[in-house]
């Protein structure tokens, strides 16, 4: 079997371009500024010019820390008074929302 190398560079740019298509269409939809959603959210969409609901964690330091005031950090949505836990914080806090 014998392939001239002109039909092998033909084949590997025809190649190239097929692999390239997608992502020329999500760079092209990156710049349009598109937002992607997640298709598996069950939550309503909020209403335009409502913001969301956010959640954090408020956590109490322990009395060895000698620091007045709570450890805060982002949390995912919950039972707000419910129990939660902060990265790199010792012990559980509450979850608030604002």
């Amino acid at each position: 079997m014998k392939i001239s190398a002109g039909s092998l560079a033909l084949a590997l740019i025809v190649t190239a371009t097929a692999m390239l298509e997608p992502l020329t269409a999500a760079v092209a939809f990156a710049q349009s500024g598109g937002t992607i959603v997640n298709s598996q959210s069950n939550r309503p969409k909020p209403q335009p010019g409502v913001r969301p609901q956010r959640y954090y964690c408020a956590v109490d330091p322990p009395a060895s820390a000698k620091i007045s005031g709570q450890f805060t950090c982002p949390a995912e949505p919950g039972r707000v008074g419910g129990r939660c836990r902060c990265a790199n914080v010792t012990g559980s806090g509450t979850l608030y929302t604002y």
